[in-house]
């Protein structure tokens, strides 16, 4: 909506508006419609989404007679080694977090951004704190979240059930993707009830998908329609007050058409695909195919380029003659999930 240069700052006037600005309405039964002109959200007292709607194409994400960003806590008290081991006996002990401590309000209401804040009780020890964001032109649904924990031995979940079926759903991980069962039909399937992932997590079938996105947390699961992202634990050895204390942290949910492929163009704001790294006099860029395909790219930069060299992961050349550099740009071909690092020298 605004373009910034780089290191640099721009002014901007109050009269700015978007194109379809978010709208925040509070129902007569105290629920909250939010809509941006890509999403329709409706939010319950309780922070709960009744509704998550795509515009464009009138898909509903939310399962009939389900409520998606449901919190659910379990208790979790591992057989051997408390910080690390997660076994599968603590999904027989789900409860669901409902008790509210401040009911939905408005924060802000429309524009550029629509926020709506709730909190709940975890316990009597514990709380929750939940800002709702849809920002304007954004695909997706932000939860800017601060827990209060101090528990023991209890596994913090939030769950999203999914108008959505797929026997497999799709993780980040470094430098590409895998895929893992919905269902646990073999004892194989059933000890992956937690998936270790970056990023994001997709369930999609053909045409539409529902991806989980966030920026810190690395544990996920998807059983049958369900979405889950695993928020916090309360292990109490080797350290007794393991994650004991106040927790900031951000996740999403993102409805779209087609498969998860389609979605990496749009999450700008959680998605990096290249890294830059100081070498002495020149700079290290990595990059990644993330999709599983061949494909071919062009790097383009505003900066001096005077010379690229492809290198490995230890920065060492792999080359004797540098890759060539035109008027348009460092042409690069790509393998499935293939990483290519280049040493770029300017003048």
């Amino acid at each position: 909506m605004v373009k910034v240069p780089s290191v640099g700052i721009t002014s901007i006037t109050a009269s700015v508006q978007p194109e379809c600005p978010v709208s925040v309405i509070v129902q007569e039964d105290g629920n909250v419609l939010m809509e941006n002109g890509i999403l329709r959200v409706v939010v319950n007292k309780t922070g709960s989404l009744l509704s998550l709607c795509l515009v464009k194409t009138n898909r509903e994400a939310i399962s009939d007679s389900c409520c998606g960003n449901q919190f659910v806590l379990f208790d979790d008290v591992p057989l051997y080694w408390d910080a690390w081991d997660v076994m599968d006996y603590h999904l027989q002990t789900r409860k669901p977090v409902v008790e509210v401590d401040k009911p939905l309000s408005v924060v802000s209401a429309g524009g550029l951004r629509g926020t709506v804040t709730y909190t709940l009780r975890i316990s009597e020890k514990s709380s929750l704190t939940q800002d709702i964001i849809l920002d304007a032109m954004c695909p997706y649904l932000k939860f800017s979240t601060k827990v209060d924990w101090a528990e023991s031995h209890k596994f913090l979940k939030v769950e999203f059930p999914v108008r959505v079926h797929n026997p497999y759903a799709s993780y980040e991980v470094q430098f590409g993707h895998v895929q893992r069962p919905t269902h646990r039909n073999t004892s194989w399937d059933w000890a992956r009830f937690e998936v270790w992932g970056h990023k994001w997590a997709d369930l999609s079938e053909y045409g539409f998908g529902v991806a989980l996105l966030n920026d810190c947390k690395y544990g996920y699961s998807t059983y049958r329609n369900t979405l889950s992202l695993s928020l916090l634990r309360a292990p109490k050895a080797p350290d007794a007050n393991a994650d004991i204390g106040q927790h900031h942290f951000t996740y999403a949910v993102m409805p779209h058409s087609g498969k998860f492929e389609h979605i990496l163009s749009c999450m700008k704001c959680f998605e990096v695909n290249a890294e830059a790294e100081n070498h002495k006099d020149a700079l290290v860029v990595r990059m990644f195919e993330s999709h599983g395909s061949s494909v071919s790219a062009t790097l383009t930069t505003t900066l001096p380029l005077r010379e690229a060299i492809l290198c490995d992961l230890v920065e060492r050349r792999i080359s004797a003659q540098p890759t060539p550099v035109t008027a348009s740009g460092i042409s690069l071909d790509f393998q499935p999930f293939q990483i290519v690092s280049l040493l770029l020298f300017f003048q």
